[in-house]
């Protein structure tokens, strides 16, 4: 049993350190603590078992609150957990949850990488922003075939375009790492004939949350006429931005912009901003290419999100 706790523990820091990175893996990771949490748990009545997973969903969503991915997820998790009528068939829903959403997921995964490999045409250059998993898998299946070349910034200040750059290496794409501050450089120099980069959230008005320095690759993006894409999956709609309320920006450590303090200094980290939709030029979801205007409605119909 102490093991079992232990792994929620071990998941929960993973997650807040950045150890598990991207919205999905995220979300996958929350769920699978959801499970442990609920197998290991000792209660002897449903709706103490009830009160233990909430408790443990508040802090998993605690840790990444601009991601609500998570919320969808665990929410998701917890409307079928609440179905069974004793602690055992609860535990044993849960196990199935999990087994159920994989495929699903992996699924959708599947049709969002084809649907966005199929907007990249032969020789195309891509511009792309930190990693994301999804993105990821679109360049290197447009370019199997279509033999395409990517810049990837490096993605201050915790680097996560070097990963990007790496696994694109390694599937045999042609990538250029670069620091953020180049992207108006590549504009100009390099023409990109896309920008495609992940999603963390998704308002009401189709606006993205996604990793600092997203907005300003997308206006110069604008400014160059190069077409912007977001490949997300709907889980990551955010259902309480149409009530007018805005997804928390996570505010990330000092420490990770300065490791030895300088006196006098302080240091403002957000992990990530807010492009307006009218800088993208759609989204690329299980449900196809959706127009920022039409995500809700897609995250409502197709997601089948509780909006």
């Amino acid at each position: 049993m102490a093991d079992k706790a232990d792994e929620v523990s071990r998941i929960m820091h993973d997650i807040k350190t950045l150890n598990i990175q991207g919205a999905r893996r995220v979300a996958q990771a929350a769920a699978k603590a959801l499970v442990i949490a609920a197998k290991r748990s000792k209660a002897e009545r449903t709706d103490k078992l009830i009160w233990e997973l909430e408790t443990v969903s508040n802090k998993l969503i605690s840790l990444r609150p601009t991601e609500p991915m998570v919320r969808n997820t665990l929410k998701y998790f917890m409307a079928y957990i609440e179905d069974g009528r004793s602690v055992g068939e609860m535990k044993r829903i849960a196990g199935e949850t999990e087994r159920r959403y994989d495929k699903e997921f992996t699924e959708n995964f599947n049709r969002i990488v084809e649907y966005g490999s199929s907007l990249i045409g032969p020789g195309s250059t891509v511009l792309t922003h930190c990693h994301s998993t999804t993105v990821n898998s679109i360049l290197i299946r447009a370019n199997r075939k279509k033999r395409i070349k990517v810049f990837a910034t490096e993605t201050r200040p915790r680097f996560q375009g070097h990963l990007t750059a790496k696994q694109l290496s390694a599937a045999g794409v042609d990538v250029t790492l670069t620091v953020d501050s180049a992207v108006g450089y590549v504009m100009k120099n390099e023409h990109p004939d896309l920008v495609a980069v992940g999603s963390d959230a998704i308002s009401s008005q189709g606006h993205l949350y996604n990793k600092i320095g997203t907005s300003v690759i997308a206006l110069l993006a604008d400014a160059y006429n190069v077409p912007f894409y977001s490949a997300t999956q709907l889980y990551k709609f955010d259902p309480i931005s149409k009530w007018g309320k805005m997804t928390q920006i996570e505010m990330r450590p000092t420490s990770e912009v300065l490791k030895t303090r300088i006196r006098g200094v302080k240091v403002l980290n957000p992990a990530f901003d807010i492009t307006d939709a009218k800088r993208i030029e759609a989204y690329i979801t299980e449900a196809g290419i959706i127009p920022p205007q039409g995500i809700m409605r897609a995250a409502e119909k197709y997601g089948k999100l509780d909006i």
